[in-house]
């Protein structure tokens, strides 16, 4: 833990990381608050968009648990609250590689980048993917495998390819617009 915490931009006290962890590129920009709990294989990362870009930003909110395999890369920002679950292999990205130039491989293009927000008390399932500029709201839950491609209301129960609202966390019923009841 002391080789992380003059690696790292701030550890909170009582926080745990299990190792092996991977803490890539400008660990500096990574923030974690007191007793959070990071299982061991978890992935930190800032990254910068282009070459000149300021590097982004990942904050790990107080008493936040993160299982096995969990992997944040921020070029952008990164927030999540506090007393927030991450199943296993959950992956977060405020960014993805440019695409529009056919004629220049997708890598050498610049990454384009939207913060990413997690609530105070959400719980992500295992697996679950959440993509560029979204927000996650306090008290969510988001079903294992699920794909988050857009904003997720505070409370709700989301699941599916692409994630899709299907309850709400306090048990009130729940319909989609347009259903027949």
């Amino acid at each position: 833990m002391a080789h992380l915490r003059r690696r790292i931009g701030s550890i909170g006290k009582g926080t745990w990381i299990e190792w092996p962890i991977d803490v890539l590129t400008e660990p500096q920009r990574i923030q974690i608050g007191e007793r959070v709990r990071i299982r061991k294989h978890a992935r930190l990362e800032a990254v910068r968009a282009t070459a000149v870009a300021e590097p982004g930003k990942v904050v790990i909110g107080d008493r936040t648990s993160m299982e096995g395999y969990c992997s944040i890369s921020s070029a952008a920002s990164v927030e999540i609250g506090t007393d927030v679950l991450f199943g296993a292999n959950v992956a977060i990205r405020d960014a993805e590689h440019g695409f529009r130039d056919l004629t220049v491989h997708r890598a050498a293009q610049p990454l384009l980048t939207a913060p990413v927000r997690i609530g105070d008390f959400a719980w992500l399932g295992q697996n679950v993917v959440v993509t560029k500029g979204t927000t996650i709201g306090r008290g969510a839950v988001v079903g294992a495998n699920a794909v988050v491609t857009t904003d997720v209301p505070d409370g709700a129960i989301v699941a599916g390819v692409p994630a899709r609202q299907i309850g709400w966390a306090d048990g009130r019923p729940f319909t989609r617009t347009g259903e027949q009841k």
